[in-house]
């Protein structure tokens, strides 16, 4: 196996494995015939094609339930950072401790991954369960394990919250200070490593192939020969 087929072989893992499965072999030998000779590296524009199809493929509900996963992730690691300093009340803004003295990036992912824990877990989970609707009984077990899924995401959460506040030493007035340096919470951590894991679950509770209205399904198939240099999506 040459260098190229391997790293286009891992460019493939964009797609589910149902997908790879019936259409791996068509698709690797569209980008090994497209390469140039001596070509080690699949270019910027096939590596970009493939990762919006596997996106495409897994479809909206895969989506946006990653964006919470991540936006989890992202805000269970900001309630570790500000563990690692103290912060006074000045500093508490829009209720986040240390808001005034983040730099403006960290304060831009704070918003946005707040913003998604907020309005993603309701419309993932509907439609978690829309897709997995089926009479197959394999189905339903997915169905249950994709509710204690969304529940295992909320309790992240609140254990996130809980390790990340600290109650105001005995000798402390008006309790002036928020975490401690001395006080690192690294249980956050584990919690991040723990949303990576639920989001490889859910990724296997919805390893099967999409409805229409999520994405394209098993059967889809190109209605024309792909040009040449372009991934069969």
């Amino acid at each position: 196996m040459t260098p190229l087929e391997r790293r286009c072989r891992w460019l493939l893992h964009a797609y589910p494995a149902w997908y790879r499965h019936e259409r791996a072999g068509e698709m690797l030998g569209t980008l090994l015939e497209a390469s140039a000779p001596g070509q080690s590296w699949p270019s910027f524009r096939d590596a970009r094609a493939l990762a919006a199809g596997g996106l495409r493929v897994r479809g909206w509900t895969w989506s946006l339930s990653m964006l919470w996963v991540v936006a989890g992730a992202v805000g269970t690691g900001y309630d570790f950072y500000i563990t690692t300093k103290p912060y006074t009340w000045a500093d508490v803004s829009l209720g986040i401790e240390g808001w005034s003295t983040d730099p403006v990036a960290v304060q831009i992912a704070v918003v946005l991954a707040t913003a998604a824990s907020l309005a993603l877990p309701i419309p993932a989970l509907i439609a978690g369960f829309i897709r997995l609707r089926s009479r197959r009984p394999r189905n339903w077990l997915r169905m249950v394990a994709w509710a204690g899924a969304w529940i295992v995401g909320f309790a992240l959460i609140y254990q996130a919250e809980i390790w990340g506040n600290y109650p105001c030493p005995a000798t402390a007035q008006n309790c002036p200070a928020i975490g401690s340096p001395a006080v690192v919470s690294w249980g956050e951590l584990g919690i991040c490593a723990a949303w990576l894991v639920l989001g490889a679950v859910m990724t296997w509770i919805l390893a099967v192939p999409a409805r229409r209205w999520d994405g394209p399904g098993i059967s889809s198939r190109p209605s024309a020969k792909p040009a040449a240099g372009r991934p069969v999506p």
